[in-house]
């Protein structure tokens, strides 16, 4: 009988089922981390796509000094090089008031930020309702997040005392997520695309 190998020393038994080595040793490893991704920075209201504001943005910062809720901050590190310094929003800690006149969208000297005149036209993003969080949604009233809402219809409240959102209505202030008593918050503004 022959000895079936070739000249690197493999068997044909081996090439054939060099392939089920890795995925059994794989499968006696526990799989390596996975990183985790940051969520995408809410802009402020009048941003143009994100990867055209990233390019667009001078990060002179007055769209910072223009807020009157000082809610508009430099984007830390952290979400990419080309990022860095642009105008963010971190709904949590001080949301968009759609102060009026949209200020902010109003003194950008690049255009990163267009101009924006009445509240119903801004498209930060979307609130997202955690309903397994929602306190509303487990028999407890609440409705802090409805009343803090600066846009009508937005944010529903139903015969039971449920809270909804109404995605094509709302404008993505965060000013819902600010108020929410849950910790982690049970609705989040999600940024637009």
């Amino acid at each position: 009988m022959s000895n079936n190998k070739d000249p690197k020393g493999v068997s044909r038994r081996e090439l054939l089922t060099f392939w089920r080595k890795p995925l059994a040793e794989l499968a006696r490893k526990p799989a390596p981390p996975v990183p985790r991704l940051r969520a995408a920075p809410l802009r402020p209201p009048g941003m143009m796509h994100e990867l055209m504001l990233v390019d667009a943005c001078i990060r002179c910062g007055k769209c910072v000094e223009a807020c009157p809720a000082d809610a508009i901050h430099p984007l830390p590190g952290g979400f990419g090089d080309k990022a860095e310094g642009t105008p963010f929003i971190d709904a949590r800690k001080r949301p968009c008031v759609l102060c009026t006149g949209l200020q902010c969208t109003h003194v950008c000297p690049s255009g990163a930020l267009l101009p924006v005149y009445v509240n119903n036209d801004v498209t930060m993003g979307t609130a997202v309702l955690d309903e397994l969080r929602c306190v509303a949604h487990h028999g407890q009233a609440c409705d802090v997040c409805f009343k803090a809402c600066p846009v009508p219809g937005a944010i529903v409240i139903d015969t039971l005392g449920r809270v909804t959102v109404e995605a094509a209505t709302c404008v993505g202030c965060g000013l819902c997520e600010h108020v929410c008593p849950t910790e982690p918050t049970s609705i989040r503004v999600v940024p637009r695309d």
